[in-house]
């Protein structure tokens, strides 16, 4: 449309000197291969649709976005749960036996005593 807005009513000096003036239709046509047979309006409602249509689009994403997400953002939680539970540091049982990390045991036990 751009084009076409720029070019058909125009005329162009010929390549070589003394040669007919080029019209801005046949480079249209020629050069860059569009139809000019119909009118600018049309290549304007295109550009209108598209944009809507883009809208409309946009629009259905970020409705199902708004349904998705929190049951992406569940699964995404259950994973990470597992992985957590999987690391050494926040296992109930130690998954190996240290001697700097003794269960605590109370102070009578300790001593021998039987005293609560």
């Amino acid at each position: 449309g751009a084009f076409k807005n720029d070019l058909i009513g125009m005329e162009f000096d010929p390549m070589i000197p003394g040669g007919p003036k080029l019209k801005g239709e046949i480079i249209l046509t020629t050069m860059l291969g569009m139809k000019v047979d119909y009118s600018k309006w049309w290549d304007l409602a295109a550009v209108i649709f598209i944009l809507v249509l883009l809208r409309v689009i946009f629009f259905f994403i970020l409705k199902f976005m708004e349904r998705a997400v929190p049951f992406l953002h569940s699964i995404y939680t259950k994973q990470t749960l597992e992985r957590i539970k999987k690391r050494p540091s926040f296992r109930k049982t130690p998954s190996f036996a240290s001697k700097r990390h003794q269960p605590l045991h109370p102070l009578s036990s300790q001593e021998g005593l039987n005293s609560p």
